[in-house]
């Protein structure tokens, strides 16, 4: 995991509380844990959550009713274990604001790439996508379509901005035709690539005539590169 990610563990049994706490640890988690409600309750408001496996019957009551209480404070995905398997507890699981529901017993390897899945699913939801992108000089404006060089609008067609987006974000790689074209055009590219060379002879000749200091170099049998002159 490129980041240290926190997850409370909930369960009452102390053999299953301790096989979650050490995979979860092995795997770059901060792990807390709690073997009641009242110490849930604790761990709630004491810690910043990434994710909760909540076991749905502990010594002081359903874990139920405790699920709209986490979701007053947060966001994060909520994994319920029981051993029950009847559809109306999975679905009233569901309607409490649980994001999955997984019986016992179940494989240790599935529920923490579960985790893993609605940890990457909800950062994807939360983050702002970047509204502008820098290249050297070149300055990609991702709401509007346009770049722009030292302050300069190159005045790009759609698909001549699709490609500098695309080659900015892998500059000194190189692409592959068929990639570039699938990406931009969104079809498999079927053999005329009339379209994709018209497109790059443009595109370069537009940041020639602006200075840009980079060029599109061609592989034969390769792709293209976005590199420095």
């Amino acid at each position: 995991m490129s980041e240290r990610k926190t997850i409370l563990l909930v369960e009452d049994n102390p053999d299953i509380l301790w096989a979650n706490h050490a995979v979860f640890q092995s795997a770059g988690y901060a792990v807390f844990t709690a073997e009641n409600l009242a110490e849930a309750r604790q761990r709630l408001v004491q810690e910043p959550l990434d994710a909760i496996v909540l076991d749905l019957i502990l010594p002081d009551g359903n874990a139920l009713d405790f699920v709209p209480e986490i979701r007053a404070i947060t966001t994060a995905p909520i994994l319920m274990l029981t051993a029950l398997t009847d559809i109306d507890d999975r679905l009233a699981g569901f309607q409490a604001g649980g994001d999955d529901y997984i019986t016992k017993p179940y494989d240790i390897d599935e529920l923490a790439a579960r985790v893993e899945a609605f940890i990457r699913r909800e950062k994807l939801h939360t983050e702002k996508p970047p509204e502008k992108l820098s290249c050297g000089p070149i300055t990609l404006d991702l709401v509007a379509n346009q770049a722009y060089i030292n302050g300069e609008n190159m005045q790009l067609a759609g698909k001549e901005f699709a490609l500098l987006h695309l080659f900015a974000r892998n500059r000194d790689s190189t692409m592959s035709k068929e990639t570039i074209y699938e990406t931009i055009w969104k079809l498999p590219l079927a053999g005329d690539d009339t379209a994709l060379k018209n497109t790059v002879y443009r595109l370069r000749k537009k940041l020639e005539a602006t200075q840009s200091g980079f060029d599109i170099l061609m592989s034969r049998g390769e792709g293209y590169t976005f590199t420095d002159k």
